[in-house]
């Protein structure tokens, strides 16, 4: 690496984090403004609200990465530019795109970061954030006494489908807690034929399978149109290791929030309603596989713009930076709104944006050499 590609990038990170700082603490103070009154209001502890917002900071990490690298670049390359630095570059010979080599290696690797941070941490601590938040709430109302302490952990009329095995469950009172449930309904069928009914008052989950107490197990004849031959019988204890369907699964199969899902459990989502439609989870998915591209897609954006010559003011600078990425967000919102509701394919809605902005910022960097 050369010194000047040294020096660029030392610019560049510096300049990253003081944006990538701002940044993430504007959308601390953001948040602040619609939770700090809960948790006041319930009377959590200050160990309570510093552990919430320690929760947010991956999030807001990943949120304002991208945006962090535009403005940093620009700022950065800006600066150099009324130094007459880069101009001192192109005189010895070396280009725009080679000076920014090292730049752009970087936004790659900050993308491969921001592909992780999004699959390991955010939805881990967005959904123990939200939890922790509604876990305030279930205990100031335990606290009134307006509800007990059960019920803070019970889920009511839980519904799950499993497709591919054909069963379908109904738990009238699910305790995510204890993994057991209350008034169980479980229909069970063959090719689309009922093999087998299940009533039960208890179920328990114990390691690899249910176990029912409280039994009915109704037992249907195969290719018995008339209804005749239906066994019944009455168990206090019964089970079955072939019923084997996950607490995990049967708690995802009600989750509605993606945010809250790694790129495996939106998968296993999908797998679990293949009949529905389900663009906002399709959307998710190809925005996690887009997320690294936008460092890089920033980057792109960020060079030409900032590459002026030293007759440019730092303020002209800024202003056409936030012009072309209001124009980008409006392009990247409006395919995931459209995408969301089904009105373009989850790839290209996503992916739009940052096809046009690549192409753009590619070209507009050949140009600037």
């Amino acid at each position: 690496m050369l010194l000047t590609d040294r020096y660029i990038l030392r610019e560049f990170l510096t300049a990253f984090g003081y944006c990538l700082l701002a940044f993430v603490l504007m959308q601390v103070v953001f948040d602040m403004f619609q939770s700090l009154r809960e948790f006041l209001d319930c009377g959590s502890s200050t160990l309570t609200i510093i552990l919430y917002y320690l929760l947010i900071l991956p999030g807001a990490v990943a949120a304002t990465l991208p945006a962090s690298i535009f403005f940093g670049l620009v700022f950065a390359l800006v600066t150099m530019s009324k130094n007459n630095e880069l101009t001192a570059m192109r005189a010895a010979g070396q280009s725009l795109l080679r000076s920014s080599v090292g730049v752009l290696l970087a936004a790659l690797g900050m993308g491969i970061g921001l592909f992780l941070i999004n699959e390991v941490l955010v939805p881990t601590s967005a959904e123990r954030a939200s939890e922790l938040l509604e876990q305030q709430k279930t205990l100031s109302r335990v606290g009134r006494g307006s509800v007990s302490e059960a019920d803070a952990y019970t889920m009511h009329n839980l519904t799950y489908v499993n497709n591919r095995e054909e069963r379908k469950w109904l738990f009238r009172a699910f305790n995510t807690k204890t993994l057991s449930a209350e008034n169980v309904d479980l229909h069970c069928q063959t090719r689309g034929q009922p093999e087998q009914a299940i009533n039960a008052g208890f179920a328990y989950w114990v390691g690899d399978h249910w176990l029912f107490q409280d039994v009915k197990v109704i037992t249907y004849p195969a290719n018995n149109m008339q209804g005749g031959g239906i066994v019944q019988k009455f168990h206090p204890r019964w089970e079955d290791p072939a019923i084997n369907d996950l607490p995990e699964d049967i708690m995802l199969f009600s989750k509605k929030e993606p945010e809250f899902m790694t790129i495996r459990q939106v998968r296993r989502y999908l797998q679990l309603h293949p009949k529905e439609e389900l663009s906002k989870f399709r959307v998710s998915l190809q925005l996690r596989y887009a997320a690294p591209w936008s460092c890089v897609v920033a980057c792109l954006m960020a060079l030409p713009l900032g590459a002026g010559t030293s007759r440019r003011s730092a303020l002209a600078g800024v202003a056409s930076a936030m012009g072309r990425l209001l124009l980008y967000f409006v392009l990247y919102y409006l395919g995931v709104k459209l995408g969301n509701h089904g009105r373009l394919d989850p790839t290209v809605a996503v992916w739009m944006a940052d096809g046009i902005f690549t192409v753009i910022g590619a070209f507009m960097v050949w140009r600037t050499r």
